[in-house]
């Protein structure tokens, strides 16, 4: 099982989804499912004053309301290249109303969220297995960011709700997972104190230390692509780069990152940093 995994897009899905393609023809490989670490960018129709004053200076950060809401032409024929979905966590930056609208639909532990039925957030604690073959996997997101140290509770719905808390005490008690464990955990935020000191999201702590899965996947911080083991020793714990070009005029190291994925014994992570990425400027990348 191949799984591509990127992290903050903020309105870039369709970039995210034409470097998997890429990826695709440069090594011959069929990307089997997409993992995404929150601050996807879903605006459908309202947009967040940071969202606004990004997109003055990169219209990109527009990209969910002008190409996954209504069908367009390119995206179609992408589709029909790609056979995955791109399976989400909320972000701070995205339009809950609209998600919670969704998500209060259905049972199901994801949901689709684009008028071409590819693009899922996942529920916070509800386990998601996905199998190709005879590769299984096992994953849970944890969406929104964790409240600061210094910042009393309130209605903001950027940071993880109750029910969300409530899920993930829930999910101790999952047969499923007493058996057959967690794999991978995918969130937006950071654990608690593991880049800033009063800073993350503590209910990620307590996951990794008590789940240990072996991998854990995340964006939000703003900071550079690292890969560390978490304090239990067993998760490796990787800070994916945002899908952007900063300053620069190529995408950053560590944006993308496939996971070749057999089972908890077979598996292996590569960074992509491979040179026809570099074709994908902030200007160019739509032609390619």
């Amino acid at each position: 099982m191949k799984i591509a995994v990127f992290a903050d897009l903020h309105g870039r899905i369709f970039l995210c989804l034409k470097l998997v393609e890429r990826l695709q023809r440069e090594k011959n490989i069929k990307v089997d499912l997409i993992l995404q670490c929150g601050d996807v960018g879903i605006f459908p129709n309202l947009l967040d004053k940071a969202t606004l004053q990004h997109a003055r200076r990169d219209p990109t950060e527009l990209g969910f309301h002008r190409y996954f809401i209504k069908p367009q032409p390119q995206l179609e024929r992408l589709f029909k290249k790609l056979a995955c979905d791109l399976v989400c966590v909320r972000g701070n930056h995205e339009d809950h109303e609209f998600l919670n609208q969704l998500e209060a639909q259905t049972q199901a532990p994801r949901f689709a969220v684009d008028c071409y039925q590819h693009l899922f957030i996942c529920k916070t604690g509800e386990l998601q297995t996905f199998q190709v073959g005879d590769a299984c996997i096992n994953i849970v997101g944890i969406g929104r960011i964790g409240l600061p140290a210094h910042k009393n509770p309130g209605a903001n719905q950027k940071y993880i709700q109750a029910s969300e808390k409530v899920a993930l005490e829930k999910l101790k008690k999952n047969s499923k997972v007493s058996q057959e464990g967690i794999d991978i955990l995918i969130s937006h935020d950071s654990p608690r104190d593991f880049e800033e000191k009063g800073f993350g999201m503590p209910e990620i702590n307590d996951f990794l230390m008590l789940h240990k899965p072996l991998f854990h996947f995340y964006g939000h911080t703003n900071t550079a692509f690292h890969l560390q083991y978490f304090e239990n020793k067993v998760t490796q714990t990787c800070k994916i780069a945002e899908l952007t070009w900063g300053k620069g005029a190529v995408l950053p190291e560590g944006c993308l990152v496939l996971i070749d994925w057999q089972n908890m014994f077979d598996n292996k992570i590569e960074v992509i940093n491979d040179s026809w990425l570099k074709e994908y400027t902030r200007y160019g990348w739509e032609y390619l």
